[in-house]
């Protein structure tokens, strides 16, 4: 049944006609899992894989790490870590991700960059080294993309962000076919209806007629812990999760649930120095 899974996946991946479009398989943290995936407005050390626009809020030396066991598989699941180094008004930040084993496996190294332009307005970029591994070709190939975001601070507790990845078009070319990295541009919105519940809702399209509308919630207690949840579609994903403030160490856990294909738990870190 495992093996049956991963081959699915891997033709869903690479396999399509024509041409093959990649799909968004890197982690993106628990936070960001927990709440759909809705992280165009969010600020932090996580938005280096959500927008890094939302870096420049970062005020010391961070570092952090996730795994997801995506579907209850281990063929499928993915790691990520990063640190994070600001610089008096901009922020650096490493990132790597990695998705699958043998005989499909993709690796994403990023280089981000952040500041604030502005009391109000954030600027974030990055660069990615994409590698890619696949049996058939019995050897590691890669290529390079690029990632935008830009964050305004409308009022104090309303915060909207753009996010763009890949704006042109990045692939690899294979024996058989070529295959295209994911493009999409994102529009959200972050809002703190009160001081301990907050809403977060994002719009996707990957450039063409496909729209993916994500919502996710956070209920904050003593500011020590939080429970959250987001659903998005289509397809059509149900999330939820904690997270745990223990003062320099953060503790995220969460899962995701695809009516097809079941869960995929998910738990992350991160340590402020």
């Amino acid at each position: 049944m495992k093996l049956l899974l991963i081959l699915l996946t891997v033709n869903l991946l690479v396999f399509t006609p024509h041409k093959s479009h990649g799909q968004e398989v890197f982690s993106a943290g628990s936070r960001n899992e927990s709440l759909a995936g809705a992280s165009t407005a969010l600020t932090g050390s996580w938005s280096v894989f959500g927008n890094q626009a939302g870096l420049s809020s970062v005020g010391g030396l961070v570092a952090g790490g996730s795994f997801q066991n995506r579907f209850l598989v281990n063929e499928l699941s993915s790691r990520a870590g990063f640190i994070v180094v600001p610089v008096q008004t901009s922020c650096f930040a490493f990132s790597m991700s990695q998705f699958g084993q043998n005989p499909f496996r993709q690796e994403r190294f990023g280089l981000s960059y952040a500041r604030k332009l502005g009391e109000r307005l954030s600027f974030g970029m990055q660069f990615n080294w994409y590698r890619l591994f696949l049996s058939e070709e019995n050897r590691m190939t890669g290529s390079y993309g690029a990632e935008f975001g830009l964050q305004y601070q409308l009022t104090s507790d309303l915060k909207v962000g753009v996010h763009t990845v890949n704006p042109y078009q990045t692939s690899i070319k294979l024996s058989s076919e070529r295959y295209t990295y994911p493009s999409y541009l994102r529009v959200g919105a972050f809002y703190n209806l009160s001081e301990v519940f907050s809403l977060t809702t994002e719009l996707e399209n990957d450039f063409s007629d496909h729209f993916v509308l994500k919502t996710g919630f956070e209920y904050s207690i003593l500011k020590k812990i939080f429970v959250r949840g987001g659903v998005s579609g289509k397809p059509y994903r149900i999330s939820a999760g904690f997270g745990f403030d223990l003062k320099k160490l953060t503790l995220d856990l969460a899962t995701t649930y695809n009516q097809d294909l079941g869960h995929s738990p998910s738990v992350s870190f991160q340590y402020n120095f």
